[in-house]
């Protein structure tokens, strides 16, 4: 009977500390005007490069705000780009590096998790304070370097309002 109580005095005190942690949380989410327009100046880079892409835009949980297509872009590209947005988001770095994360053997299962677009061409969106807002990806832009250039594009256009 004496264990059973040590037990369970255990128990209170280890589930108090719990309970005392925040019951809810503050987050800053990503306006939907600045994802547009982050989404916008990418495509509108691409396409004065004479890229045909998908542009997409999710928040920090990596659901999507926005998606946007060229007029000849392929059926491929939004779902592309959602997915290195996501990516981004998820993992809070650019797609690049965790390209060149996965390159490694030990972590090469990294290409293989649900959702997981592990090619150049998707941006964490992070406050000016390091908050993570979301993430912007672009496809079908004839090569990754050319989509991460179009993602930092859109990134740039909304860098100042980004507090």
């Amino acid at each position: 009977m004496h264990r059973l109580l040590l037990l369970l005095g255990a128990l209170v005190l280890s589930w108090s500390a719990v309970a005392g942690s925040a019951a809810t949380h503050r987050v800053s989410v990503l306006d939907m005007q600045l994802a547009m327009k982050a989404a916008l100046r990418a495509v509108l880079v691409c396409n004065e490069a004479g890229h045909q892409v998908g542009v997409s835009v999710v928040d920090r949980f990596g659901l999507e705000q926005v998606t946007l297509r060229s007029n000849m872009g392929g059926a491929h590209v939004t779902d592309a780009a959602r997915r290195k947005a996501w990516t981004a988001a998820t993992f809070n770095l650019p797609t690049s590096e965790i390209d060149a994360l996965a390159q490694d053997e030990a972590r090469e299962d990294l290409r293989t998790l649900s959702g997981v677009l592990a090619l150049a061409g998707g941006l964490p969106i992070v406050s000016q304070s390091g908050e993570l807002l979301g993430g912007i990806g672009v496809a079908g832009g004839e090569g990754t370097e050319n989509e991460a250039k179009c993602a930092e594009a859109g990134l740039d256009a909304i860098a100042e309002q980004l507090k």
